[in-house]
């Protein structure tokens, strides 16, 4: 029996994790699995060991997984296929497959550029959370706002929290007497947009004239990208099978 395991990050406050449990559930109403269940990466009791076993449990062999993250890094990269084989060692028969990540898809860009459709003077930085290690997050980022910037004619730049798209460096590159806005592309607000708040304050003491919108705010919008690399991800499965059936 397939089951799809939603893998998202989690959240100390518990009303975020309620608002990605509601997105979720909206999500599973695409699919057909009668064994849908979202676990936390940083979550105790609804980690990705517990759920996967919950699964197991009821009657699973074969899982799709489905990071609930814009990116891929060390989380999508590292971190799930660690927890999932920690467990499934202890059962070789269960398989599993991966999708991929879903933020440059056009049904999550698209709520972006709503959300930034009103700058139209202004330098907006499509800020996301970045990493030092990996680079793919930032190749997928500028080619994601490259594609925005030809549909809407905005001046818009691709920046990252961490790593080599540092928006902070951006920021020291712009005349502070443009206008600048920063949208912080994440999935809800937290206390990694906080930071960017914080790290901004210097630059606005500076003189910078520094707007901030809302994040995607789980916008249901997203649903379709989301379903897109699950059955992306399941063709793919079914297309590798039939190979390894004709060899």
């Amino acid at each position: 029996m397939q089951g799809i395991i939603y893998i998202a990050h989690g959240s100390k406050m518990p009303d975020k994790n309620q608002l990605f449990r509601d997105f979720v559930d909206y999500i599973k109403k695409g699919r057909k699995e009668t064994v849908q269940q979202l676990a936390f990466l940083e979550k105790d009791d609804e980690n990705v060991p517990i759920i996967t076993q919950r699964m197991i449990d009821l009657g699973v062999t074969k899982l799709l997984v489905m990071p609930m993250l814009l990116f891929p890094a060390m989380h999508a990269r590292e971190d799930i296929p660690a927890q999932l084989e920690e467990v499934l060692k202890n059962y070789p028969h269960i398989t599993y497959e991966i999708a991929d990540c879903f933020g440059d898809e056009p049904a999550v860009y698209k709520v972006c550029e709503r959300i930034v459709s009103c700058y139209k003077d202004e330098m907006v930085l499509i800020t996301a959370h970045g990493n030092k290690r990996f680079t793919e997050p930032d190749e997928r980022l500028t080619a994601m706002v490259k594609m925005m910037r030809q549909e809407t004619g905005q001046d818009l730049i691709p920046a990252m929290l961490y790593g080599a798209l540092s928006f902070e460096a951006q920021l020291k590159q712009i005349d502070k007497e443009k206008k600048i806005v920063i949208m912080p592309y994440f999935l809800f607000d937290g206390h990694l947009v906080r930071k960017i708040k914080r790290l901004s304050e210097p630059f606005i003491e500076a003189g910078y004239d520094i707007t901030f919108t809302d994040t995607l705010d789980l916008d249901f919008g997203m649903v379709e990208a989301v379903l897109k690399k699950i059955a992306e991800v399941e063709e793919d499965a079914y297309v590798s099978s039939h190979v390894e059936l004709k060899r």
